[in-house]
């Protein structure tokens, strides 16, 4: 015993001398050479084109011939290994710092191992169909795809993908993604091109072209499918993102989109000519045109010391969206909210959470018609509305939609929904609850979804909903999973209750 306490003191001043080692190193100045050398892994020619690589280092906080503290030149090589990984055209990125050519400068070496400039793929997969917060959130469905795609050809990062998918209902999925830098599309003489390049994150502002025909599953909450067929372009500071609510650290967006919608009704189970659904639903069967402009704005965790499941700081954002000619149905649609999450003694936190959402339709002119059931907010389910089924709150049909709990949602015009919990690690000795972040939490909900032409403001603040409860939630790298027991407090008599859930998203609420 007096041994393994002799040894155990001497691997902690080891570590104690180790710490102060590394301490007093990070506080020391050095200084890079301009420019990083870059080169390949292997024995092919490297295709990323060395003036990205050093935009990119800049971007990530390399200071090239200023001094800077060894810790924040480390914190800043992370940061540009962690994109250029990010963005799926590498095995990996290695950093390497070498004397310099100049007295008292110091060099970087970029090593990429590249991978293939093609890809294929052909096995299972997971399709999630929206992580919207206040659409309609559900798991994702197991899915069968064959994809193929090309990685990095221009030396620009740009990927090519075509997928094709049948998931588990034997819905089927065609799509089309051509994904580049921003910059790249522009010429090297225009003022666009320099302007784009010296912002923040210049050289990660991406542009984005997709095309899809897929088929979205409505029939368990509202009693049709909708047959999509989308073509939409986006400009963002981040690439290779296909949710904003999915992309760490921040994401800042435009959308256009021309969508080009078939609502089908389901069909009654045993009279082939009629339809088990409300005289709501299938009154807007048909085909339509969508025609939108959107702009949206997320932190995604930037704030906050933990993405998943925070515990100190706060997380905000925003969408608006307006649809409107050439397209049929025109509408002004606006939402947003905050969270803020405070640590407490003894590991606790507390967290608070507001959301809140307007839609308000739009004519123009007499071209377009208002908004219908596929555009509105729907509320309730897990990381929503925890004690709801997805989509248990708000009008419903009176008749029709048999085989929906409590009538087909219709969703509403207005929403919000206020939150406040605490939180504590949860107990026990095992290292793989600390690796999650593990936490016990317990929480209270009010909100309410409604119309809101020719409803009174009373009306709409007594049609409040809230629910008490508690649960377990972990970070995971599919995203923050929950488990949570709910009770409803206050509830319409046509409101889908549930008090069991498990959960899946990327936000507290």
């Amino acid at each position: 015993q007096a041994e393994a306490r002799r040894q155990q003191a001497q691997e902690a001043l080891q570590r104690q001398m180790q710490q102060k080692f590394t301490e007093h190193v990070n506080k020391f100045p050095i200084s890079v050479e301009f420019p990083a050398k870059v080169e390949s892994a292997t024995t092919t020619p490297c295709r990323t084109d060395a003036n990205l690589v050093q935009h990119r280092l800049l971007e990530a906080g390399v200071s090239f011939e200023d001094s800077q503290k060894v810790e924040d030149l480390t914190e800043a090589i992370v940061d540009f290994i962690s994109g250029m990984e990010k963005s799926g055209c590498y095995n990996a990125v290695q950093v390497k710092i070498g004397t310099g050519a100049q007295e008292g400068m110091e060099a970087l070496q970029v090593v990429l191992n590249e991978k293939k400039w093609y890809r294929l793929y052909i096995g299972g997969g997971l399709k999630q169909e929206s992580l919207d917060m206040f659409g309609e959130t559900s798991f994702p469905k197991v899915q069968f795809e064959t994809s193929g795609g090309l990685l990095n050809l221009s030396g620009n990062l740009d990927t090519t993908s075509l997928q094709y998918a049948v998931d588990q209902m034997s819905a089927t999925t065609l799509s089309f993604v051509h994904e580049r830098p921003l910059f790249s599309i522009l010429s090297k003489d225009s003022p666009l091109y320099e302007t784009i390049l010296l912002s923040d994150r210049g050289s990660q502002t991406s542009i984005a072209f997709r095309a899809v025909l897929d088929t979205l599953d409505h029939e368990w909450t509202r009693s049709y499918k909708e047959y999509q067929r989308l073509l939409s372009l986006r400009i963002a500071n981040t690439s290779n993102v296909t949710f904003p609510e999915a992309s760490e650290g921040g994401y800042s967006g435009f959308d256009w989109s021309l969508l080009f919608r078939d609502l089908i009704p389901r069909r009654h189970a045993t009279l082939p000519y009629a339809m088990d659904a409300s005289p709501e639903v299938t009154s807007q069967a048909g085909p339509s045109l969508k025609h939108s402009l959107s702009y949206e704005y997320r932190t995604n965790g930037r704030l906050c010391n933990d993405w998943l499941n925070p515990t100190y700081g706060m997380d905000v954002h925003g969408k608006v969206e307006v649809a409107g000619p050439p397209g049929d149905v025109g509408f002004l649609k606006l939402q947003g909210g905050a969270s803020l999450h405070v640590p407490l003694p003894g590991s606790w936190a507390f967290h608070g959470a507001f959301q809140t959402g307007i839609l308000q339709s739009l004519s123009f002119g007499g071209s377009c018609r208002p908004a219908g059931v596929s555009d509105r907010f729907y509320l309730g389910g897990p990381m929503q509305f925890r004690g709801f089924v997805p989509a248990g709150i708000g009008p419903r049909a009176k008749i029709g939609g048999a085989s929906v709990p409590g009538g087909d949602a219709l969703g509403g015009d207005f929403f919000y929904t206020a939150s406040a919990a605490t939180s504590v690690p949860f107990p026990g000795p095992f290292s793989f609850l600390d690796d999650n972040k593990v936490r016990c939490f317990g929480f209270a909900t009010v909100g309410t979804l409604s119309g809101v032409h020719g409803v009174p403001l009373m009306s709409i603040l007594r049609s409040t909903r809230a629910a008490v409860g508690g649960g377990i939630c972990a970070s995971t790298p599919m995203g923050r999973v929950e488990a949570t027991y709910a009770m409803p407090l206050r509830y319409s008599p046509r409101d889908a209750r549930k008090s069991v859930q498990l959960g899946l998203g990327f936000t507290f609420s």
